[in-house]
């Protein structure tokens, strides 16, 4: 049973506004299990007093990670990401090793949460971009392999020694830089070389490969433990990008076989992200291939569709709540710079959320939300911290209505569209900390 204390504090949190516990009347309905000053886990009651017009509440666990009133929430289902997990694992086969990008803070879904996930599910790597992700998923008490699937700095060296990751190698120079600094800690470090079969970022070029696999043999303290690369267009289904990518594919095949003749290849080996291993399924997944890198994937985006991925769902959701609403008359200038101009008599919702909370200004006058199950467009710039949006025709709509931002009427690939990515990445990366991750399960 709670303490008092948390009893009180929750009660608090209800008295002074904040909307996870008081605009949705199914979060009303919350049983206490533990409280700290950042978090708060608690489950909902079915038929609880508080619940009036609610018939029954499906029972649910919640982990905030704030409890500070916020004006935001980007909802992650925990759920519906381990049914993904589930549906690739069982596409993939049980031969396979499944590495989870969790980069950027878990594509701005909260790289702890994700990791730990990861890691009940069963799944083999987690993936970050650099050593400060990989220190905080070893401070959470991750165990899991972690690859940094980007080149890291020199100076750095110690820090990844200690973290006990697998680091990229593209230079001989980061080689011996690590293997210095692994003699001077007593440890070993695992690497991975990464190979520029067309991106052209970093990575070592095909004919650098070889000469690079040999002086590891010079290089103690280094354990050899992958080869990987990285395609460019493996989403594109246009018979030229398609063509690139059979051609990045046969770039790599044959630096495979020229290690594998010389008894230097190394225990993993993987070029599939997400839409590549959609799209070229037999091809990344036998030979010498025993790893798969499908991100995006995992958070509910298929890049490229097939039978099989149509079960795989978002797992994250944003939402708002109107602050204020205004009856404006015709000819009103709405937002900085005069960029909207009504042309009747308008109703205008103001919502707590802008740029700072990762809503792009090339929505302005562009996007959508939704609330009682309509759209509304956004009208005026975007600012820092607030946006308005016009819901003359949702005349139901009163101040205290939630308002979802990113969600089943309007998908994070449709407001990439919007705003003129390509990428849903783009939507998902940008949530900002201000925006409290609340997750569900």
């Amino acid at each position: 049973m709670p303490s008092n204390r948390v009893v009180r504090e929750a009660e608090n949190l209800r008295r002074v506004g904040c909307p996870f516990y008081t605009e949705d009347p199914v979060l009303k309905c919350l049983k206490i299990q533990s409280y700290t000053q950042r978090t708060m886990r608690a489950t909902i009651n079915p038929l609880t007093p508080h619940n009036a017009g609610v018939d029954r509440v499906p029972l649910r666990s919640y982990t905030r990670l704030t409890m500070r009133p916020a004006t935001a929430e980007a909802i992650i289902d925990l759920t519906q990401l381990r049914r993904n997990f589930s549906i690739v694992r069982q596409k993939v086969g049980p031969k396979l090793k499944i590495l989870f990008p969790i980069k950027a803070d878990g594509y701005g879904h909260g790289a702890v949460m994700l990791g730990r996930a990861a890691q009940q599910a069963g799944l083999d790597y987690l993936g970050v971009a650099n050593a400060g992700e990989a220190v905080e998923l070893r401070q959470a008490g991750i165990t899991l392999p972690i690859l940094i699937l980007s080149s890291s700095l020199a100076s750095h060296a110690a820090e990844l020694v200690r973290a006990e990751v697998d680091v990229t190698v593209s230079t001989p120079h980061m080689a011996q830089t690590l293997n210095a600094e692994a003699g001077k800690l007593g440890k070993k470090v695992r690497v991975q070389v990464k190979v520029d079969t067309g991106m052209g970022r970093n990575g070592a070029l095909p004919d650098q490969v070889l000469p690079l696999f040999r002086l590891f043999r010079q290089l103690p303290n280094l354990i050899p433990q992958g080869i990987f690369s990285h395609f460019a267009v493996s989403y594109s289904e246009s018979n030229e990008d398609q063509a690139y990518t059979h051609w990045q594919m046969e770039i790599f095949n044959q630096l495979l076989k020229d290690l594998d003749r010389e008894g230097l290849l190394p225990p993993l080996r993987h070029i599939a992200n997400s839409s590549g291993f959609i799209q070229y399924y037999d091809e990344v997944t036998t030979g010498f291939y025993n790893l798969v890198r499908p991100g995006i994937l995992f958070y509910g985006y298929p890049e490229v569709r097939r039978p099989w991925t149509q079960e795989i769902k978002p797992i994250l959701s944003v939402r708002t709540w109107i602050v204020s609403i205004n009856e404006l008359p015709t000819g009103s200038y709405i937002g900085y710079g005069r960029h909207y101009r009504t042309a009747t008599n308008q109703k205008i919702a103001t919502l707590p959320l802008g740029y700072a909370d990762g809503l792009s200004w090339l929505l302005a006058n562009k996007g959508e939300v939704a609330l009682h199950g309509k759209l509304a467009r956004l009208v005026g710039s975007v600012s820092m911290d607030q946006i308005t949006v016009d819901i003359s025709h949702i005349p139901e709509a009163k101040v205290g209505d939630e308002v979802e931002i990113v969600g089943p009427h309007m998908p994070a690939e449709e407001v990439a569209r919007r705003m003129g990515a390509n990428f849903t990445e783009v939507v998902l990366t940008a949530l900002s900390k201000r925006v409290a991750r609340v997750y569900a399960e």
